[in-house]
């Protein structure tokens, strides 16, 4: 059979476990990888790198490898999905994954990291295709779903936007009542990662409210505090207009006019 092959150099459990048994099968079948090679069309190389563990083997060569071990293709598919789902989800940090993440309820999420790990169990269900597959899909809805986009954000490295995860869940085939309860998901979770801008309109407010009744119920300290921090707000906003807040933002009409 060749020379003695290297130990599998897999981190993670699941592809270990799928090196180690696309090894098994071969010894079983007394094949060498020339032989297998010849059997599935594809090079010997690939083959090895595939039983190595240092890389996630497409599920083509390991479907040719099954078939040339006269091997069970059902325990080849679900060897590989658990590996394929561990190579894309993100590992938390601290340390290797002990088993399973729980199933996710969209109810219960409160977090752009749930979400995030929301999006990769729909990728799994729809039997991870590609993000450029992803995209064809959203083209032929009239959608756009950049895969360098979609890369990112699927990282952690770029938002989530919500009209990209309704694409993402239209292209992966989500039910229209998973994605209404996902949809609510992230507006709750945005709405709770969303604050008021504390600008000068916004002092400006509570400063002329507590001028309002400040007949002994309000400590001068705290209009001092008030006033102060009303001059810093009107001063960073003359230099960068940009930080005013967007109208209606603050919960508030037109301002009163400035306590000078």
């Amino acid at each position: 059979m060749g020379r003695r092959e290297n130990p599998v150099a897999a981190g993670e459990p699941a592809l270990r476990r799928l090196a180690c048994w696309l090894r098994e099968q071969r010894d079983r079948a007394e094949l060498t990888y020339r032989q297998l090679a010849d059997r599935t069309n594809f090079h010997p190389t690939t083959l090895q790198r595939a039983t190595s563990g240092r890389s996630l083997p497409s599920w083509e060569v390991v479907e040719a490898m099954a078939r040339a071990c006269d091997a069970d293709l059902r325990t080849a598919r679900r060897k590989w999905t658990q590996a394929n789902y561990w190579a894309h989800v993100p590992r938390p940090s601290g340390g290797q994954r002990r088993r399973a993440p729980r199933r996710l309820n969209p109810e219960q999420v409160d977090s752009f990291a749930d979400l995030r790990r929301a999006m990769h169990e729909m990728r799994r269900k729809a039997d991870w295709p590609s993000l450029e597959e992803l995209d064809r899909r959203a083209r032929a809805r009239g959608n756009r779903l950049p895969s360098s986009t979609l890369a990112l954000v699927l990282k952690g490295e770029a938002p989530l936007h919500r009209t990209l995860l309704t694409t993402y869940m239209e292209a992966c085939g989500v039910k229209e009542s998973r994605r209404a309860l996902w949809s609510a998901a992230w507006e709750r979770t945005h709405n709770a990662r969303t604050r008021v801008p504390m600008t000068a309109k916004t002092y400006q407010r509570e400063f002329a409210r507590a001028m309002k009744t400040s007949a002994g119920s309000i400590p001068t300290e705290t209009l001092f505090r008030l006033w102060v921090a009303l001059k810093s707000s009107v001063n960073a906003d003359k230099a960068d207009p940009h930080l005013q807040a967007p109208p209606g933002r603050d919960g508030s009409g037109e301002a009163p006019a400035l306590v000078r």
